[in-house]
């Protein structure tokens, strides 16, 4: 009997003991119920981080976030003690599923109300809202922000620097569904982003962007953009669109540039002494005929005229037979060199590269020269005559000096693409357009300006129209040693349709007041 006893008690006692260890096993080795448990009970709540800031040159903040909640109700029978539904602006009322979004743009001086113990089944998230001081003129290049990802512009090409990493707290929530913030050992703390500090400058972006969207209503033009710059840094001062969209009409938008390039045909038929500015030629009034196809002069003029003077008054036809004369090879490798055909790498995203193909055909070769067959982006013309502007060195467009603690301010120069004395020669060329030739619209007293017309035709069902066009003016001041380099581009002027008449007349106006403002 005593043997029976005993051994009913050691069975007892073994099969304790294993349920013991099978107990220590399930709830300390073994995690998976843990983690089950935890994913009934608790809650992992994400934490936004605070985006870093965009600041113009001058350090005023062109984006910038300011701290809100997010509010959601996760009990069907909440209890809205506060009565904080009447308060704030309701999003997703007709949504059954819980827990669901009550509204994303509280206040945090509510966040005492939400989690307040009278006030059942709500919580709140901090998150933060972008603000944007000046949406209007400079959304073009500033771009927004989606759910913390930036989307255009510099909030998209920096997002990586400014977006900051997300932490998270976990909440127990009870079977009641009560919820209680957990001690701060389970909260991960959100990183902030980096402050950036562009080259932008949003009093020049604003007197842009005013005159600009002044020609262009008063043009009764489709669109049009102004780029203003430093062409001895390649730092962007403004970036300004009309009408204002997300699309950066300045580097994502493809056109011919028309007679802005003619330039650069001059550049290079000097560079190979096939002319020189003293040189005359024969101008027929009518134009020149080329493969059977005439190519017009806008200035009736008939005679002997100087190289010089065919550039002041933009004569096409000398330009087709200079180009001819140099060849499609030639007027190829000075339009690469310019960096045509080829993305600046701004920062800044949707850049095109434009159009850039060798001709051969003699009319093919003419129209290149008068800088119509191929296609540019505004930016790559901008950085083109910040060549002449700066002594000859083709830089790259900055528009960021400093991200974090990191600086960038030194110009980074790609090549050197004409020599000083060509350059000075070409700076003389084109104070002349504007002193007597067809810039004289953007001319301004006592003070030496630089400057280029530009008409080009726009390619429609498969030939160029007369009626169609795409005007510019292009000019740096002041001349001798200049600091601003401006490009205006206007899309379909109704009123005027010469670059001469409607782009040179904004570009007048921008200088006046970035001389007496800035």
């Amino acid at each position: 009997m005593k043997l029976r006893i005993v051994l009913i008690l050691l069975f007892l006692i073994v099969w304790y003991l294993i349920a013991i260890i099978k107990l220590f096993q399930i709830q300390v080795l073994n995690n998976k119920y843990k983690q089950i448990a935890n994913k009934q009970f608790i809650l992992k709540i994400q934490r936004f981080p605070k985006r870093g800031t965009i600041y113009d040159r001058n350090l005023r903040p062109i984006a910038y976030s300011i701290p809100r909640l997010q509010v959601y109700q996760y009990l069907k029978d909440a209890v809205d003690y506060y009565g904080i539904l009447n308060i704030i602006k309701s999003e997703s009322l007709e949504n059954n599923y819980y827990p669901k979004l009550i509204s994303r743009d509280v206040p945090v001086e509510y966040k005492k109300f939400i989690l307040s113990p009278k006030q059942k089944g709500f919580f709140a998230i901090k998150y933060y809202k972008r603000i944007y001081p000046f949406f209007e003129i400079s959304q073009n290049v500033i771009g927004f922000v989606i759910d913390t990802l930036g989307m255009e512009g510099l909030e998209k090409a920096l997002d990586n620097y400014l977006r900051g990493y997300s932490g998270y707290e976990e909440i127990f929530q009870s079977a009641d569904g009560k919820r209680f913030f957990l001690p701060k050992e389970s909260r991960n703390e959100p990183k902030i982003g980096l402050d950036v500090i562009t080259t932008l400058d949003m009093r020049i972006q604003e007197i842009a962007y005013r005159n600009l969207k002044n020609g262009v209503i008063s043009e009764n033009a489709n669109w049009g953009f102004v780029i203003v710059l430093n062409p001895k840094t390649g730092e962007i001062l403004a970036m300004a669109n009309y009408p204002n969209s997300y699309k950066n009409y300045a580097i994502q938008l493809m056109f011919e540039p028309g007679s802005t390039f003619k330039i650069f045909t001059f550049a290079k038929a000097i560079e190979l002494n096939l002319i020189s500015d003293s040189n005359v030629v024969f101008v027929d009034k009518e134009g020149i005929i080329i493969d059977n196809h005439r190519i017009k002069n806008v200035e009736k003029t008939q005679g002997y005229i100087t190289y010089k003077k065919a550039l002041s008054y933009s004569i096409n036809s000398v330009f087709a037979e200079t180009g001819i004369k140099l060849g499609g090879i030639q007027l190829f490798e000075i339009a690469r060199r310019l960096g045509f055909g080829i993305k600046t790498d701004v920062l800044l995203n949707g850049e095109t590269n434009g159009i850039l193909k060798r001709r051969f055909r003699n009319i093919d070769v003419a129209n290149f020269a008068i800088g119509q067959g191929f296609s540019i982006n505004g930016l790559q013309m901008a950085m083109a005559y910040s060549c002449i502007a700066n002594g000859g060195y083709l830089l790259a467009p900055k528009i960021v000096l400093k991200i974090g603690d990191s600086i960038y301010n030194k110009p980074y120069v790609i090549r050197k693409c004409f020599s000083k004395e060509i350059t000075k020669k070409l700076r003389e060329l084109l104070i002349d357009v504007v002193e007597n030739g067809s810039g004289k619209l953007a001319k301004i007293e006592n003070l030496k300006i630089a400057g280029k017309t530009g008409t080009s035709q726009k390619f429609i069902n498969g030939s160029y129209s007369d009626d169609k066009v795409i005007t510019s003016f292009i000019g740096f001041f002041p001349a001798d040693d200049p600091n601003y380099l401006i490009y205006v581009v206007l899309d379909e002027p109704k009123k005027n349709k010469f670059g001469g008449t409607s782009a040179a007349p904004i570009f007048r106006n921008i200088v006046i007041e970035i001389i007496q403002k800035i």
